[in-house]
């Protein structure tokens, strides 16, 4: 667990979930939509199919109305999970496919290729991932193959066979543009999540960042047998500099303060802003001493201060505590340890001021 950790922090969905969770939102339309379909082509068989073909097809399509109502209404009471959703999708749309061409044969019309040119279509508008889309339409091809060899030669099969190539090419272009524009919304939730989870003024990780990422390192460190330090700055008399300088040349002193904390701190080490003037910094292993880390920031941030030290002397508090491989205690115990030894010891140092460290002589 290093510090880079924190931006690999993912709180929405990447492409490829976006994707499954579209379509598993859209499966109980998908099911009810064929339900109905099928309702409307068992009336239709019925009434226009003599003989075999009536016999065979009406109970087909009634089964199959049946079976897409069953799996609306099953769906309306269960999420579908994301994973099932192309293969679930890809099979009622075979299906439908299974049905046109078994009707295709029975009555020996090449025109019933039109219900696979649409059913192709629909392949296409209901993000079906290509791998999935590109099955469906493989089979959809070898079973119209099939039919035509079964009913034997027509004029009629260029035709058609020209249909289902402009409607196979028609879905995979649907299916690249329905796809473009949930990678789009996928990018654009990714990006409000990255900059939901950075302090947008430092560049740190913020308090929700620090709470993704720090029991990770709890974890991590428990498993390697290592203990988890944690460490609360304030930097002192930031009040003082906002009333005298203004915010602007506060927000200055903060930035200079986590760019201090970068350089002392290790890289195995989550440095946040914890909010206002506040940090934290969690790692594994005992850490180094508050007195070192303060040492070190007020070096850091006097070699290059915004501001004069009779107005800052470049002093921060801090406040550490450690949790052993043994301790039972969680993320939030950690902080709350920390963050009141960082109180105690600001409240001491009030009390008993220290004398204003003095900047180095420019040369």
């Amino acid at each position: 667990m290093t510090a880079e950790s924190v931006e690999d922090i993912r709180v929405s969905p990447t492409p490829d979930e976006t994707y499954d969770a579209s379509l598993a939102a859209a499966v109980p339309a998908v099911a009810a939509g064929l339900a109905m379909v099928n309702v409307v082509l068992a009336v239709l068989h019925a009434v226009a199919l003599q003989g075999p073909a009536r016999l065979v097809m009406v109970p087909v399509t009634v089964i199959s109305a049946v079976l897409f109502a069953g799996t609306f209404l099953f769906l309306r009471r269960r999420r579908l999970p994301s994973h099932l959703a192309h293969p679930m999708t890809a099979g009622m749309l075979m299906v439908v496919v299974g049905s046109s061409v078994t009707t295709m044969v029975l009555v020996a019309e090449p025109r019933h290729s039109s219900t696979l040119m649409l059913v192709l279509v629909g392949a296409g508008a209901v993000v079906l991932s290509l791998r999935w889309l590109l099955a469906v339409l493989y089979l959809t091809w070898g079973a119209w193959i099939v039919a035509a060899l079964a009913i034997g030669p027509s004029e009629e099969w260029p035709h058609y066979a020209v249909g289902l190539a402009l409607a196979s090419g028609l879905a995979v272009v649907v299916n690249q543009l329905r796809r473009a524009g949930v990678r789009d919304l996928a990018d654009s939730l990714g990006a409000a999540d990255a900059a939901a989870v950075r302090d947008h003024l430092t560049g740190l990780a913020n308090r929700r960042g620090l709470a993704m990422v720090g029991p990770q390192v709890l974890e991590h460190a428990r498993r390697q047998g290592d203990a988890v330090h944690c460490i609360f700055v304030d930097i002192d008399g930031l009040k003082h500099v906002n009333n005298t300088l203004g915010h602007s040349v506060g927000d200055e002193v903060i930035v200079a303060v986590a760019d201090a904390l970068r350089e002392a701190t290790r890289a195995t080490d989550i440095v946040a802003r914890w909010g206002g003037d506040q940090f934290c910094v969690v790692g594994p292993g005992p850490g180094m001493a508050t007195l070192e880390l303060e040492r070190r920031v007020r070096d850091g941030v006097m070699a290059h201060s915004p501001v004069p030290a009779d107005v800052w002397p470049a002093r921060v508090s801090a406040g550490g505590a450690m949790l052993a491989p043994w301790d039972a205690g969680t993320l939030e115990t950690l902080l709350g340890k920390a963050d009141q030894e960082m109180y105690l010891r600001r409240s001491l140092r009030k009390e008993n001021p220290r004398p204003t460290p003095r900047r180095a002589p420019s040369e």
